[in-house]
C-alpha cells in the first residue's frame, strides 16, 4: 500500500506535516505547477510521494494516472475542490464534516469524521465479500447441475429424477441452513482473485460430480441394474452427498485464523450436523420427502457414494491445476 498525499497547500507545508504525522516519504515531494502535462503528471505519480499546489483538474489525473498503472485508488478529501478526483478513485472516502458535495460523490462517509474507524470498515468488507464467495459457491452448484440435467434429460426424452420435495431437503441442508450461517461466520481474509471465477472454480467440479453420478444411475435405471424404487432416492442422496463434500472443503483454517488444526471447528461441526441432518431427513422423515427404504438400497447408497468422493477429488484436482 503507498500512500500519497495531494493538496492544494504549499508543498513545504505539505511534506512538514506529513514529516510530524511520521509519514517516512514526506522529502518525497514536488510542485504541482511545474506538472502541466498529463506525460509529465504521470511521471511524477510514479516517483512522488507529496504533491502541493495541486488544482482539481490536476488531481483527477493523478487519480487517473494511478488507476491507468494498475493500481486500486483509494481517496479522501473534504472540500469542494476533491470532487473530481472522489469521482474517478475505485473508492471514495468523506468526512462528515466536510462538504455536502464531497459526501454526496462518496462512497464512504465516516460519521465520526475518524480514521479509526477504516479498519473495521475493510475487515467488513472482507468478511462480507468473502462469506458472499463461500454462500454462492452452494448456490451455483444446485444452479449449475439442475440446468444441465434438465437439457439433457429433455433431449434424451427421459423423466427428470428429482422431484420437487426431495429438491427441498438437498436445498435446506446443502444451501439454506449452511449458507446463512456461513454468511455471519467473521473472516478476515484478504480478497483476492475475481469473485466470479473463485465461485466457478469451487461449484464447477461438485455440480459436474452430481451430473455423472445422476447419469451413471439413469443409466443403471434404464438396462434393469438399479430398480425404478430406488432410482429417484439415489439421485437425491448423490446429489446431497455431493454438496457436502464441497461444504466439507470450505472447512479448511484459513490463514487469518491463525489456528493450529488444519479444519476449523465451526465449520466442521456445520459439516457434520449437515450431514446428520441430511441422514434424517432420508431416514424418519423419508415417508414425507418421498425417498426409499434405506435398507433396501444399501448395497447401492455405498457403491454411488464412492464414485462421487473419486470423482470430486479428481475434479477438484484437475480444476485446481487447470487454473493455475
Amino acid at each position: 500500500m503507498d500512500i500519497k498525499i495531494i493538496s492544494g497547500d504549499n508543498v513545504h507545508t505539505v511534506a512538514q506535516i506529513a514529516k510530524r504525522v511520521g509519514m517516512e516519504e514526506w522529502e518525497n515531494y514536488i510542485d504541482a505547477t511545474t506538472l502541466d502535462t498529463e506525460e509529465k503528471i504521470k511521471e511524477a505519480v510514479a516517483k512522488y510521494h507529496i504533491f502541493g499546489r495541486v488544482t482539481p483538474t490536476q488531481k483527477k489525473a493523478i487519480i487517473l494516472a494511478l488507476k491507468e498503472q494498475g493500481k486500486t485508488v483509494a481517496m479522501t478529501g473534504d472540500g469542494v475542490n476533491d470532487v473530481l478526483a472522489l469521482k474517478e478513485a475505485d473508492c471514495s472516502i468523506a468526512m462528515a464534516n466536510g462538504s455536502d458535495a464531497t459526501k454526496n460523490v462518496s462512497q464512504l462517509i465516516l460519521l465520526d469524521s475518524n480514521f479509526s474507524s477504516m479498519p473495521q470498515i475493510v475487515l467488513e468488507g472482507r468478511r462480507s465479500i468473502n462469506n458472499l464467495e463461500r454462500s454462492a459457491s452452494l448456490f451455483l452448484v444446485k444452479t449449475i447441475y439442475s440446468a444441465i440435467l434438465s437439457v439433457i434429460f429433455l433431449i434424451i426424452g427421459e423423466e427428470y429424477p428429482f422431484m420437487p420435495i426431495q429438491l427441498s431437503l438437498i436445498s435446506l441442508v446443502t444451501i439454506g441452513i449452511p449458507s446463512f450461517l456461513l454468511a455471519l461466520e467473521p473472516n478476515k481474509d484478504r480478497v483476492r482473485g475475481n469473485f466470479l471465477k473463485n465461485i466457478i472454480k469451487k461449484a464447477v467440479p461438485t455440480a459436474i460430480t452430481v451430473i455423472l453420478s445422476v447419469l451413471t444411475i439413469a443409466m443403471g435405471y434404464k438396462y434393469g441394474k438399479i430398480g425404478e424404487e430406488i432410482y429417484s432416492s439415489l439421485c437425491v442422496v448423490v446429489a446431497g452427498f455431493s454438496a457436502i463434500l464441497l461444504l466439507a472443503t470450505l472447512a479448511k483454517t484459513r490463514k487469518s485464523e491463525h489456528k493450529k488444526y488444519p479444519v476449523s471447528r465451526f465449520r466442521i461441526c456445520l459439516t457434520i450436523a449437515m450431514l446428520a441432518l441430511f441422514m434424517v431427513g432420508l431416514t424418519t422423515f423419508n415417508w414425507w420427502f418421498s425417498i426409499a427404504p434405506l435398507e433396501i438400497m444399501q448395497n447401492a447408497i455405498v457403491f454411488v457414494c464412492s464414485i462421487c468422493t473419486a470423482d470430486f477429488m479428481i475434479l477438484n484436482y484437475v480444476m485446481n491445476k487447470w487454473w493455475k
